[in-house]
């Protein structure tokens, strides 16, 4: 797994245990949490900590 693939999926599935205490999920809340980890790594990118 690459850098860029573990900060994703780092930020996703910090993102899914933040929102649900007893890991329970509806559909939207992956699709938050997609939206999520991709805004994360983009903005690392654009601030130059990833390269």
């Amino acid at each position: 797994m690459n850098e860029f693939q573990k900060i994703w999926l780092d930020a996703y599935r910090d993102y899914l245990k933040a929102i649900s205490i007893t890991g329970e999920y509806c559909p939207a809340d992956y699709t938050a949490a997609r939206e999520h980890a991709d805004a994360v790594l983009n903005s690392l990118i654009k601030a130059g900590e990833v390269k």
